[in-house]
Formats: C-alpha cells, sequence, structure tokens
C-alpha cells in the first residue's frame, strides 16, 4: 500500500485553513497546521466587546461576484444583507485642526474626481511611468484647469486652491491606508490596474455577527483541531535526500520551549511577505533559495496600517454626525501636495508642538457598527509603525485631545472626555506577520518590466524535488500571491484552494502514471 503523504502548512489564517479544508475533503489526513501564535485566524481578528465584536483585522468581504468568501460564507448565511447594511469609507463630517467643517463644494467634487480617475487608470500611467502620487498629482492639476474653464460654475480663488490641496493630502492619506503602503511615491500603478474588483450590490460586505464566524463555520466543516498545532513556531527548513532517491522536507521548530524536528512529503507556506521578507535574512530557508523568489519577496510591498477604537461612556457626537474627516491645514509631508511639502521641506518640529508625528497619518474617525458607543481611528503610512510603540493609556489621552481640537462645537451633545476604552491593533509588532497586507511597489513593476519578467507567479511556482521526478515540495500561499485579489480575504482563501489543488492533481497524476 502507497503511504499516504505528510503535509505542513506553516500558519492557520484564512490561506492555511482552507488548503488544510481543501485536502482534507480530498482524501488527505496525514496534515499539520503549525500556527506560532496562540490563535487562528491571522489577519482575521474579531475580539469580543460588550455584546458584539471589534474588528481588529480584516473589516469586510470586498465584492460578491467570482468570491470564493463570499460564496461560502452566503451559501452558510453568514452575511448580512448587502443591500441595506454595507461599509461606508470616508463618511461624515470633514474637519481642521481648528474645528471647523470643510464648506468648500469643490473639496467634495475633488474627492469624488479623484476617486473616479482610479478606475480610468490605465496603461498609459505605466507607460509614463508614474507612480501612483504623480499620477494624482497629474489629476488634480486636470481638475483645477477643469475648474478655471468653468466646468464647475466656481471661482477659484487662492484660499479655495489651499483648502483643494489639504484636502488632496486627506485623499492621499485614504489611498496610503487602502494600499497599505509608506507612501504613493513608492507605489506602482499596478496596484490598481492588475487588481480586479469583484462586482455585486455593495463593494465592502459586513458578515452578520464578526468576520471571524468563518473560522466557526469552517469548524464545522471539517476537523480543524485534528491538524492544528497552535503555538509551535517553524524555526527552518530544509531539504534533505532520503534512501528513496527523492527529496523531502525537514521542518525544525519549537513547541513549548522545546526544539524538535519533524519530515514531510510537503509543505504549503501561506506567511506573510513581511515575514518573509524578514526571514529572508535568517536561516529560516535553509537551503539555496531561489534568487528569483528572493527578488519578488524584496519588491513586493508590504506596508503597515491600523485601527484605533475608542469607547466613550457617553458618545459626545449627535445623531447627525457619521464620523469625522481630518484635513490638515498645517501639514507638510510626503503625502502633501508638492508646493506644500517642497516649501517646509517636510519639517515636522512645528506640528509636532501639537501632536507626535503619527497622529497626522489618521485619516479621520469612523462610526463602529454594532457599537454605538465607539469611535474608530485608521491610521497608515509612517504614522501606524510609530503609534505602535505607545501604550494604550497614551494614545488614548492624545486622540482625546485631536477629537477636542478636530470636533465641530456643533456637532457636540456634551464635552469631549477621555474614553473608557481603548484597544488598538498593532500589526507591524506582530513578529509573525510585520504588517497589514501587499501591495504592487516601483520595484516590483521594474523586476516585472525587465527581460527575466519576474513577477508574481515566479514566486506562485513550487520548489519541486530536484530529482526531477516534478514532486512539488514547497508551495506558496497567502494573499500577496494571488495576481488579481492580492490584499483581500478572498485573495488569501483563492490562494489556499489553489495550493491545495496543485498537490491533489500531482497525486491525481502520479498515480494514474503509476497504474
Amino acid at each position: 500500500m502507497t503511504r499516504k503523504p505528510r503535509i505542513a502548512i506553516i500558519g492557520a489564517g484564512i490561506a492555511g485553513i482552507y488548503a488544510a479544508r481543501t485536502l482534507h475533503h480530498n482524501g488527505f489526513d496525514d496534515i499539520i497546521i503549525f500556527e506560532a501564535s496562540n490563535r487562528i485566524g491571522g489577519r482575521i481578528w474579531s475580539m469580543k466587546h460588550g455584546d458584539d465584536y471589534v474588528e481588529l483585522g480584516a473589516q469586510w468581504i470586498h465584492g460578491q461576484d467570482d468570491n470564493i468568501l463570499y460564496e461560502y460564507a452566503s451559501s452558510r448565511d453568514l452575511i448580512s444583507d448587502p443591500e441595506h447594511d454595507y461599509g461606508i469609507e470616508g463618511n461624515g463630517y470633514y474637519c481642521n485642526e481648528n474645528g471647523e467643517t470643510i464648506e468648500c463644494p469643490l473639496a467634495k467634487k475633488l474627492i469624488n474626481y479623484l476617486d473616479e480617475t482610479k478606475n480610468r487608470m490605465n496603461n498609459d500611467a505605466i507607460e509614463n511611468d508614474r507612480n501612483v502620487f504623480d499620477y494624482f498629482v497629474h489629476q488634480f492639476n486636470q481638475f483645477v484647469r477643469s475648474s478655471l474653464n468653468g466646468d464647475h460654475d466656481v471661482i477659484l480663488d487662492e484660499r479655495t486652491i489651499e483648502i483643494l490641496k489639504q484636502t488632496f493630502r486627506w485623499f492621499i492619506i485614504y489611498e496610503v491606508i487602502d494600499n497599505s503602503c509608506e507612501n504613493l511615491q513608492t507605489l506602482s500603478t499596478l496596484s490598481y490596474t492588475e487588481w480586479e474588483d469583484c462586482k455585486g450590490v455593495a463593494d465592502l460586505i459586513h458578515f452578520q455577527r464578526n468576520y471571524s464566524s468563518i473560522f466557526e463555520e469552517l469548524e464545522k466543516d471539517f476537523p480543524i483541531e485534528k491538524y492544528l498545532w497552535l503555538q509551535t513556531q517553524v524555526k527552518k527548513i530544509e531539504l534533505i535526500n532520503n534512501d528513496s532517491g527523492t527529496q523531502q522536507v525537514k521542518l525544525h521548530y519549537v513547541f513549548r520551549d522545546e526544539n524538535k524536528e519533524m519530515l514531510f512529503d510537503h509543505i504549503i507556506i501561506t506567511s506573510s511577505i513581511g515575514f518573509l521578507k524578514e526571514n529572508l535574512k535568517t536561516d529560516f530557508f535553509s537551503f539555496h533559495f531561489p534568487e528569483e523568489k528572493r527578488q519578488i519577496i524584496q519588491a513586493i510591498g508590504f506596508g503597515t496600517i491600523n485601527k484605533v477604537f475608542l469607547e466613550f461612556d457617553i458618545p459626545f457626537w449627535n445623531d447627525q454626525v457619521k464620523g469625522f474627516q481630518i484635513v490638515w491645514t498645517n501639514v507638510h509631508d510626503d503625502h502633501s501636495f508638492p508646493d506644500i511639502r517642497n516649501n517646509d521641506h517636510v519639517n515636522f518640529c512645528e506640528m509636532e508642538k501639537n501632536f507626535p508625528e503619527w497622529v497626522y497619518c489618521i485619516q479621520g474617525f469612523d462610526l463602529v457598527r454594532n457599537q454605538p458607543k465607539m469611535l474608530m481611528a485608521w491610521i497608515g503610512s509612517y504614522g501606524a509603525k510609530q503609534m505602535e510603540q505607545y501604550s494604550n493609556e497614551e494614545i488614548g489621552k492624545i486622540l482625546t485631545k485631536v477629537l477636542q481640537q478636530i470636533v465641530p462645537k456643533q456637532c457636540r451633545t456634551i464635552s469631549i472626555d477621555y474614553p473608557t476604552n481603548i484597544f488598538c491593533s498593532r500589526w507591524y509588532s506582530d513578529p509573525f506577520i510585520r504588517g497589514s497586507y501587499s501591495n504592487r511597489t516601483i520595484m516590483y513593476e521594474k523586476i516585472n518590466n525587465n527581460d527575466d519578467g519576474y513577477n508574481i507567479d515566479i514566486l506562485v511556482k513550487p520548489i519541486y524535488d530536484e530529482n526531477g521526478n516534478k514532486k512539488p515540495l514547497i508551495l506558496f500561499a497567502g494573499e500577496a500571491t494571488d495576481r488579481k485579489h492580492y490584499s483581500t480575504t478572498h485573495g488569501a482563501m483563492r490562494s489556499g484552494e489553489r495550493e491545495a489543488f496543485r498537490l491533489i492533481s500531482f497525486y491525481n497524476h502520479h498515480h494514474h502514471d503509476e497504474r
């Protein structure tokens, strides 16, 4: 009787769990899922609070059509009605640090215009070798020119232009957070042109209860606990020649402070690109790791975004409030319109008299679904990492002052006091993730366009047995490995299924050849 293959999966996020589920349903049961942390879910993390949850990680399902996550969750009645309960970004009052609402009619039109141009981003932008920031600067100038020509029936005086440039920075921060990058100067337009929407009734779809309910349903679907090893960190991967003339993979791992090792026929690595980047410098890959894969891992972008949840004893905002978006007037940094940025030489000294640097990377404060006393701040760029160095108490004090400064008086029903609860994600500090999700950088675009044509398909290609038997030893999954749906949960889910079927296909052909 042929021995069943032993398969290791590194990481118990949605990619790893769905890979295990797919293998299990196709007759493979010698599987171990190695998870270094004390929970499953990876970048899905629903934290119970009161009668509901807060989502420290993934927030929404992105679209419906051809979306494996939506199809799975919808078939099990996990989804809220997307026609009536859906996510909205950048909602509410646009305010500056003087507690004034931005009343300029053109400001909202500018945001809508720039948002629409994302859908028109095409090969022209790529051929002109523009990064995303330069693309939006060009579109801003187009908007101003069309306004001067009377398209918007508004006179553009110096003050209006100034407000538009400040609004431009808010939009750039919004896009930085949306793309999980440091800044848009390093982001390739491939991040928009390669990425594909899943169409449908809504773009941002809620789970009825919480995002982690997907794992509760998967646990009913196959015995996760049977295969799962929590708090078990893989430290090193080796390739070993065995007596039968084939290769196996030896994993060195730590469980309860004890060093152990085990042989496998195959491993599926679902670790984040952030983790892989960091471990290219270690002996995690203790064999000759292909140079082209190394280059792709180094070139793919992987930034950090974080959320800060502030819960108040009594909400200070009135019933008309849907959120507060911050349009800073005194900020001159890499996200500012070029002439503003260049005039100030990216000097934060004056700003730091009011708040730490990271505060200026906050997009705004949103209301939190099913948490009526809570606001959530989105934070990205350099600020997301810097914020992680502060305690929750320090963050709460700072953001209370920010709210006291930016929230217009007409939006308040009571004074703004210190929150009763503060919850923060810290994705960069997690040594097994080191960020939030992937993007496509200018560096990635350049190696994609060179003679070798290095791209994500190079990373996805398995590392095969060197003995020429076409046996895939090491396979790669995770959101960053999905060409069309990277940065999403459904992209991660697709990737786990993809690599599971790669192994299933190998054994189907292998057994057919034996017959």
